[in-house]
């Protein structure tokens, strides 16, 4: 048996420690080759599902879709926690630069603001939906509640907004963010103030355009391709700190500024994906299976979206991931984790018996 995730000595190795496998280990240096491995042969992948703080994974859920043998059966929650570390011998008045991994400083983003240090532009960038002609994107920010999502869905429909594409992820532990493309003409329709009320009074949700300004603050945050690649530069750059692990900074000799820099229930969610034909679930400790990933398929239809997931509502499950594919001209799908209940069968029967399709992956 063969296991492919990334490279060793990053959180993904460290959720394999923690899953133990007798399989043998793959490392991989990129996600794209993890991905091939998978395609190339039956094996078991670990890539990030979700993370709790900040920092898109929605790029997994596309690669599952496409490899349709795959199938989610099961993740691993590890808890991260992150600390600020410099060389002993400096000081943090000559700090102007810290260095670390996207997710790491997006995930400390309450503190590197509280050192003038603004992540907000790195949020920014990580979520970069497609171009397409004569559209806008917006941001709504739900809170993470029952019916939220489609009562928000069902203002858009009432007003007559069409979506082009959206995608979920989660802003911290009580909200959403929907990335959403819309018809630019649309535009002034979404910032007026009838459905910017009719918004808020669906579970206190907001809508806003990604047109503000962002102060970079006075401290440089650079993104690595881990959180250790820099490490040797902050030892002789009075300028440059990092953000790692306790221990990476215990054995680097690494003076720890502040521990945890990050909220102390942060953790990722490893999604466990196999492309093997029998049940593996057994060869793996600590593996949850409380969540299960669909694909939901719809008409280019107004009132399909909003519709179908208050079939999803009416069952109480909880959605944890939703992002939209383009079919073909007249279909989209809809890559979707939920609850694995038993009550799932139920919302299927509904969903097909609208005209419409929802499989497990």
């Amino acid at each position: 048996m063969q296991v492919a995730w990334l490279k060793m000595w990053t959180y993904t190795h460290d959720a394999y420690l923690w899953l133990w496998s007798p399989w043998v280990y793959m490392p991989q240096n990129w996600n794209t080759e993890t991905i091939r491995f998978l395609r190339e042969n039956r094996a078991v992948w670990l890539l990030p599902k979700l993370n709790v703080y900040w920092w898109p994974v929605e790029e997994v859920m596309w690669n599952v879709w496409k490899i349709r043998e795959a199938k989610m059966i099961g993740y691993f929650p590890l808890k991260i926690h992150h600390v600020l570390a410099w060389n002993m011998n400096w000081t943090m008045e000559e700090l102007w630069e810290i260095r670390a991994h996207p997710q790491a400083l997006m995930q400390c983003s309450i503190w590197l603001k509280e050192i003038w240090a603004n992540p907000e532009q790195l949020f920014s960038e990580a979520y970069k939906t497609p171009n397409l002609y004569e559209s806008s994107q917006i941001i709504l920010e739900i809170e993470d509640k029952p019916w939220s999502l489609s009562n928000s869905l069902e203002v858009f429909s009432r007003n007559g907004i069409n979506l082009h594409y959206l995608h979920s992820t989660p802003y911290d532990r009580k909200k959403y963010r929907f990335y959403i493309l819309i018809d630019e003409k649309d535009i002034d329709k979404i910032n007026s103030k009838v459905i910017k009320d009719e918004l808020l009074s669906v579970w206190w949700s907001i809508i806003c355009d990604n047109s503000f300004e962002l102060n970079d603050g006075s401290i440089i945050l650079t993104k690595t391709k881990t959180n250790v690649d820099w490490i040797p530069d902050a030892k002789i750059n009075p300028s440059i700190w990092v953000i790692c692990s306790e221990k990476t900074a215990n054995d680097e000799w690494l003076k720890i500024y502040r521990n945890p820099f990050c909220p102390p229930d942060n953790e990722t969610h490893f999604s466990v994906v196999s492309t093997m034909k029998s049940d593996v679930t057994d060869n793996f400790r600590w593996l949850v299976k409380d969540k299960i990933m669909w694909l939901l398929t719809l008409p280019d239809q107004k009132w399909s979206l909003s519709s179908a997931l208050k079939v999803i509502s009416e069952a109480w499950l909880s959605l944890s991931f939703i992002m939209s594919l383009a079919n073909n001209i007249w279909w989209f799908d809809f890559p979707l984790v939920m609850d694995n209940s038993s009550v799932i069968i139920w919302v299927q029967k509904e969903i097909i018996s609208l005209g419409w399709n929802l499989r497990v992956l």
